[in-house]
């Protein structure tokens, strides 16, 4: 999305995007950052911060926190919420144009690599590595391409028990969307408006071009519900995730 829609998105957001702090929701975040040492001397950022949800916590567990969106108004309601925390500062920028070189001991990045195009996911990559002090550790959060097709063949197995296997495909791609997603590519179609999901290897590959090394992979498990957003429920089946990647520079 585009940083208009973005904007469009502050005074409603938890109606329209997934987020990997809904209670329920099983997020390795937290007790990743609690490894870290001596994390009153160190400093922090998170690049995409929309609204800062993280604000009171980094600014409690780390020296300096540093915050940037490049939605303007993600960018005034972040400062809104954490004016009374003097160890955060909050600017306006763009991940794929960050200036920052070697300045942070950890960085996050939340469901901000969501660009469609490849060359920009590398360059916001690149930019979060160049930012980063030399050992310092990269957290991220990013939707799951494996995810989609795990719900999509769930769908199917239930049209299945009703219908004969061409008909079942057909309703099942029809409730599963199936015409939005280019699954070559890992997009998500909205009208003009185009989402990046990840498959996991492509996550491994990209990072390791960019210069990450200690990559490791888990998930974000959403409970079926309002957790996992609009996708039909299947409470007896595992649920559905996102990508939470860890790694060093």
């Amino acid at each position: 999305m585009n940083q208009k829609q973005w904007d469009s998105l502050a005074d409603h957001y938890h109606d329209e995007i997934i987020s990997p702090y809904y209670a329920g929701v099983k997020n390795p975040l937290f007790s990743e950052l609690k490894k870290i040492k001596d994390k009153k001397k160190k400093s922090v950022a998170e690049f995409g911060c929309g609204m800062l949800y993280l604000g009171s916590y980094l600014s409690e567990e780390f020296k300096t926190v540093h915050a940037s969106d490049f939605s303007s108004e993600m960018v005034r309601k972040a400062k809104k919420s954490s004016s009374g925390f003097p160890n955060i500062s909050i600017k306006k920028e763009d991940i794929t144009k960050l200036p920052h070189s070697s300045a942070f001991d950890v960085v996050l990045s939340i469901n901000s690599l969501l660009m469609p195009s490849f060359e920009q996911v590398k360059l916001g990559l690149q930019n979060l590595y160049k930012s980063l002090k030399k050992g310092g550790s990269c957290f991220l959060i990013v939707p799951s391409m494996e995810s989609v097709l795990y719900h999509n063949m769930l769908m199917l197995d239930k049209e299945l028990h009703a219908k004969e296997e061409k008909n079942a495909v057909r309703a099942a791609k029809r409730k599963t969307d199936h015409d939005r997603y280019d699954y070559f590519l890992g997009h998500y179609k909205d009208a003009s408006e185009r989402q990046k999901f990840f498959y996991e290897h492509e996550i491994r590959f990209f990072l390791k071009q960019c210069g990450f090394t200690d990559i490791k992979i888990k998930k974000v498990i959403y409970p079926w519900g309002e957790a996992s957003g609009d996708y039909q429920d299947f409470p007896d089946e595992d649920p559905l995730w996102d990508w939470f990647v860890s790694c060093r520079k």
